[in-house]
């Protein structure tokens, strides 16, 4: 019965099967040819991971400690060369703002804090409501835009300040009067000699993260966008690594606040919460419940507790229900298919970054230390539950530098990660 039902869910976001793959792409070259490469000009091609966004921002000291910047660093001791980034300035370091943990509560809760002073905001948009950021002119090599999905890549005014919305991420990066650009035309003509490429996340994490109220990337636009990004990154010869994307839905993001936990603090009371499809009733523990959830339990004008009365249950877009988080897992499932494909196709190392936070998930020592994907003690992730701290950069450069060295047969030296700080002393 499960397989159907999987199929069904490919089906219903337009998943290419492999032959319709091989058609469009080609099968790969049985005979790659596997020569060193040169890391004398690197890039990096991707989201808020690539930029070094984290706890909910983007801010200089998260951009030095990108695993991007890290994994540069690395490539330097090998014959790789300098790489940029648009740093936010010392006195404008705290970028967009971020979350900082302050302590914690009687309770054990922690408290989060917003912070706001020394911020690289010029103003608000047209739409009165996104921040303009400091623009940053210079050349750069990080490429990473948090925020982005593989369905912008195309998408001329993606960084255009407008009346109807606009990346500041990216409207940072462009220069006055190319605010048109596409993400494409950004990338391309960089000169490089290697690069990675970290795209996708966001396809799938916005789907989930709304609560499935937002749509996600179809695989056909998903699929032939990628293609366009890969084909220009490689059009001179560059070799590269090509990260898939991990489950939006073993994300702290998801995993902190469960059914269980909140039954608990309501000494059993059952929870309730409104579907995909309107319906209201109690949880179970294969609904998933986002981190950002709030005022749980806190009464409405009647006196109903949001969460724990059937006439106040938790809203569709605070949840991710059984139904909608196996296709949240179909849809991550169906863009990996295509990821790994792609990699394949153009013979590039591909990072599997959906079976590396298994492992982390699980829980692993790294030089010393215990680290799992628990929020907050686990040392991986940061506040906002899907990004990552300094420690969980170093290791997800260390993985880059693991699959660089077997696929290129290099010998790039590994980071000691015990030397980057997490959330906790």
């Amino acid at each position: 019965m499960k397989k159907p039902f999987a199929l069904l869910l490919l089906a219903s976001i337009g998943f290419l099967p492999a032959c319709q793959l091989l058609e469009e792409y080609g099968p790969p070259d049985p005979k790659p040819k596997q020569t060193p490469p040169s890391f004398a000009h690197y890039i990096a091609v991707g989201n808020s991971l690539t930029a070094g966004y984290s706890n909910n921002g983007l801010y200089r000291e998260g951009q030095e400690v990108s695993f991007t910047n890290l994994l540069a660093g690395q490539l330097r001791l090998v014959g790789g060369g300098a790489y940029r980034q648009p740093l936010f300035s010392e006195a404008q370091k705290n970028g967009s703002g971020y979350q900082l943990l302050t302590g914690f509560d009687e309770q054990g809760n922690p408290i989060i804090e917003r912070v706001n002073t020394d911020l690289a905001v010029r103003g608000l948009g047209r739409d009165s409501l996104t921040p303009l950021l400091t623009k940053y002119p210079e050349p750069v090599d990080n490429l990473g835009v948090p925020g982005i999905k593989v369905a912008n890549v195309l998408t001329p005014g993606y960084g255009l300040d407008n009346p109807l919305g606009f990346n500041p991420f990216y409207e940072r990066l462009l220069p006055e009067g190319q605010e048109l650009t596409t993400y494409l035309q950004f990338i391309s003509g960089r000169h490089h000699t290697f690069f990675t490429c970290w795209l996708g996340n966001n396809d799938a994490l916005e789907y989930a993260s709304s609560g499935a109220t937002l749509p996600a990337t179809p695989v056909a636009v998903f699929s032939a966008n990628l293609k366009a990004v890969l084909d220009s990154l490689t059009a001179h010869g560059a070799k590269g690594v090509v990260t898939n994307i991990s489950a939006p839905t073993s994300l702290p993001y998801f995993t902190t606040v469960t059914v269980a936990g909140l039954r608990a603090a309501a000494g059993g009371a059952p929870v309730w919460i409104r579907t995909g499809t309107g319906t209201v009733r109690q949880a179970t523990q294969a609904d998933l419940i986002r981190l950002e959830a709030d005022s749980i339990g806190v009464a409405d004008a009647e006196g109903l507790p949001k969460g724990y009365a059937e006439g106040y249950p938790l809203p569709n877009e605070d949840v991710l229900d059984q139904a909608e988080t196996a296709q949240a897992l179909a849809i991550t499932e169906a863009y990996n298919g295509v990821i790994h494909h792609l990699a394949a196709t153009k013979h590039l190392a591909l990072a599997d970054a959906d079976a590396f936070l298994k492992k982390i998930a699980a829980g692993v020592v790294e030089d010393g230390v215990p680290v799992n994907s628990q929020y907050i003690t686990g040392n991986m992730f940061a506040l906002d539950g899907v990004h990552l701290t300094p420690k969980g950069n170093a290791i997800a450069a260390n993985e880059f530098i693991r699959v660089i060295n077997q696929y290129y047969r290099t010998d790039v030296p590994r980071i000691n990660t015990a030397a980057y700080p997490a959330l906790l002393p």
